[in-house]
């Protein structure tokens, strides 16, 4: 296993075969990363994405990050990056009116929250000689109050949709460590608004969600490859949580 302190760069992006992932594959990319796409369903995606990135040596690499022993043994396989950008999530598995299953509480959890702990975790272990890395984590734009400080956590009582739990919980664990680890290791965050809808979230279902958006648009996909460049080029950032969401937190 090696550690980061080569001369090529290398940048880790969860769920990056698709949508914002994707993005931000093809941003690192042209910053001229050795680029580490992770996927669990997306391959055919992916591999084609990585196919068109400039470069070379660009790997691609699935694992169930809902799964401990498979994140466990994925995390032995990779190598230590310069940055990491932890994208991938789960998003309202619970429909509209209904009640969360155990199932899906348990998913967001591990998903959401254990899943990119673990990979800053295991990233930090790997640095030496004092490298700086850089670690983003994609949150929420609504883990936010409207002075920009982070809401409380507290546990969502049983059958009540945790997805927003686990990203305070996720937000304020990031604070807490970013702290911790500096000055090896940055820890900054990006909380979108609405940038793409979900699968489930078309038509009028966006359109009611861009009445809270008082630039009343959402958000490029580029807008948040944006600021994730924004974060790699300024050193000086650690333990900031950027709102890129058309002021959809105000």
């Amino acid at each position: 296993m090696n550690d980061c302190s080569g001369s090529i760069r290398r940048a880790l992006i969860t769920g990056g075969g698709r949508r914002i992932g994707a993005e931000l594959v093809k941003r690192c990319a042209a910053l001229g990363f050795e680029v580490h796409c992770h996927v669990w369903r997306s391959q055919a995606a992916a591999q084609e994405l990585l196919a068109q990135l400039p470069g070379k040596n660009h790997q691609l690499s699935c694992c169930d990050l809902s799964s401990p022993e498979d994140r466990q043994n994925w995390l032995k396989t990779l190598p230590g990056f310069d940055l990491v950008i932890n994208n991938a999530s789960c998003y309202r598995l619970t429909p509209a009116g209904g009640s969360e299953k155990a199932s899906d509480r348990q998913r967001y959890w591990q998903v959401n929250y254990h899943a990119p702990l673990e990979i800053i975790a295991h990233q930090k272990n790997l640095l030496r000689h004092g490298r700086n890395a850089l670690a983003i984590t994609l949150l929420d734009c609504d883990v936010l109050e409207p002075d920009g400080g982070l809401k409380p956590y507290s546990e969502v009582p049983v059958g009540t949709d945790s997805y927003l739990a686990t990203r305070i919980a996720l937000a304020h664990k990031l604070l807490e460590l970013s702290k911790e680890y500096a000055p090896a290791l940055r820890l900054d965050a990006i909380a979108p608004g609405p940038v793409l809808p979900p699968v489930d979230c078309v038509g009028p279902g966006m359109t009611r969600i861009l009445q809270k958006v008082p630039m009343q648009s959402s958000v490029g996909v580029e807008e948040i490859a944006n600021a994730a460049e924004f974060f790699w080029r300024n050193p000086a950032l650690t333990g900031v949580i950027l709102p890129v969401d058309g002021g959809m937190h105000l």
